[in-house]
């Protein structure tokens, strides 16, 4: 089999479950939905301003793309720009960082999806873990 996928398949979940919630957020927070405001953005808006909403498009944007790049590991595909997951590597630790220290408790727990993620992209991406 050429894929990851069936030796790592908890793994493999858990790296699309955290995909499956910061789309979530994102989607939430460019509809301004109310679940959304105490996750995202500091915590600190009841309405997201335009702007706010603008930016999270651009983030769900990037969210989508690393999802493909991750099933194109995930099936041992090859990727075209061969840096792609090392950048997600460094996004993703600065995303850690920025959900780490918000000031709002609900936006703190977005540190599991995003550190699962981050994790997934340097040991598949960059570490080149090779499965039996």
């Amino acid at each position: 089999m050429n894929l990851i996928l069936s030796r790592h398949l908890l793994v493999i979940c858990a790296v699309i479950l955290s995909f499956v919630w910061n789309i979530f957020i994102l989607i939430g927070v460019i509809f301004n939905f109310s679940f959304a405001h105490t996750r995202a953005a500091g915590g600190q808006f009841t309405d997201f301003p335009t702007v706010i909403r603008i930016i999270y498009i651009f983030q769900l944007a990037l969210v989508v793309y690393q999802a493909w790049i991750f099933k194109l590991i995930v099936y041992k595909e090859p990727i075209r720009f061969t840096w792609i997951p090392r950048l997600f590597v460094i996004v993703g630790v600065i995303g850690v960082l920025l959900n780490a220290f918000s000031s709002s408790a609900s936006e703190r727990w977005n540190v599991i999806p995003a550190a699962i993620i981050t994790w997934a992209f340097w040991y598949y991406g960059v570490k080149k873990e090779k499965p039996d």
